[in-house]
């Protein structure tokens, strides 16, 4: 496969027409996005979170999905009494 340079780029996009821009333009943010490395734009306190749930978790301190499920089953139904 050859290299492709963004001038070749460029000139594919210049002949699509116009109804398609919108879609490319669309599809490149999400290949930004997709490659970026998304962990550089937690918050202090996303950072801080993700820390407290890996402690948590070293700790035994978490629940199956399954228990989960029940809790929040349980307390919906408590509030709706």
């Amino acid at each position: 496969m050859s290299n492709i340079t963004a001038s070749q780029v460029n000139q594919k996009i210049k002949s699509l027409p116009v109804t398609l821009l919108e879609e490319v333009d669309k599809y490149i943010d999400f290949l930004t996005f997709k490659y970026t490395d998304w962990s550089e734009q937690l918050s202090e306190n996303q950072i801080k979170l993700i820390e407290q749930g890996k402690k948590d978790s070293e700790e035994n301190r978490v629940i199956s999905h399954k228990q989960a499920k029940e809790i929040i089953k349980n307390h919906i139904k408590n509030k709706s009494l």
